[in-house]
């Protein structure tokens, strides 16, 4: 599933090809990707209006059309397609704007495993949804990180992954992140130091700016920072990847 690398990356995406264009035309090709919002309504409230903003919190991606709020979230196969040929158009699109200009952008889902819909409030959203704070917000610092996590209780790679925690980390960036700072993803939140929690903040921040992935996802490699064997377990319900060694 995308994680929140991923998910600025259309948000930029969409923000370079979409935005101050005009909707003519809202084309619902399979009812299944929409949300709590009915096609005849979400055409009919899309349709005249024109993008005018991206946000993104966490995996989420909210798009103003004027009031009304796009919101999108890409599942596991879920992507954006810009084109101006329709003979490009994807083939597994979903929604398709067309645009005044000539243009389309398309929403495609293979598995239909992600949402298209309309909401009225992002933040409203992101309360009712007990989502956590993003980590690329620029009010969100250590000290309250440090903060919301001496509140919890368990494996630190559970806690990395709820996303009432922080919104946007998955299982690939949650273990990049404590493989980086050389916590076991076992290790329970409560024996962290705060030294170990700011750690843990400050690198999950610079891999999600930056996603480099320097962890090798197979049982048995060696460890590229310290030598050691790269072990595989299952932590939160995921399977998990981490240096025996130097991961304490």
């Amino acid at each position: 599933m995308p994680e929140l690398p991923e998910v600025e990356t259309y948000g930029r995406y969409f923000a370079r090809h979409a935005l101050k264009r005009r909707i003519e035309r809202v084309d619902v090709r399979d009812e299944r990707i929409l949300g709590e919002t009915r096609k005849d309504a979400f055409v009919r409230r899309l349709r005249g209006r024109t993008f005018t903003r991206v946000r993104r919190h966490g995996k989420h991606l909210f798009i103003d059309a004027e009031g009304v709020w796009l919101h999108l979230h890409f599942g596991m196969t879920g992507d954006l397609a810009f084109y101006r040929d329709v003979r490009k158009e994807p083939r597994f699109a979903r929604v398709v704007f067309d645009f005044d200009d000539g243009s389309h952008l398309a929403f495609e889902d293979m598995r239909l495993f992600g949402v298209v819909d309309l909401i009225d409030d992002p933040d409203a959203f992101i309360a009712a949804h007990r989502l956590g704070r993003d980590p690329l917000d620029s009010k969100f610092g250590a000290d309250d990180f440090r903060e919301l996590v001496r509140k919890r209780r368990g494996a630190i790679k559970a806690q990395l992954m709820s996303q009432a925690l922080v919104a946007g980390l998955g299982n690939l960036y949650v273990d990049e992140t404590l493989y980086e700072t050389g916590i076991n993803p076992k290790r329970s939140v409560e024996k962290l130091k705060d030294a170990e929690v700011r750690a843990v903040f400050e690198t999950m921040r610079k891999i999600v700016r930056k996603p480099d992935r320097r962890l090798p996802r197979e049982q048995g490699e060696r460890c590229p920072k310290c030598g050691g064997t790269i072990k595989r377990a299952v932590v939160a319900g995921r399977t998990t990847y981490f240096c025996a060694q130097h991961q304490k």
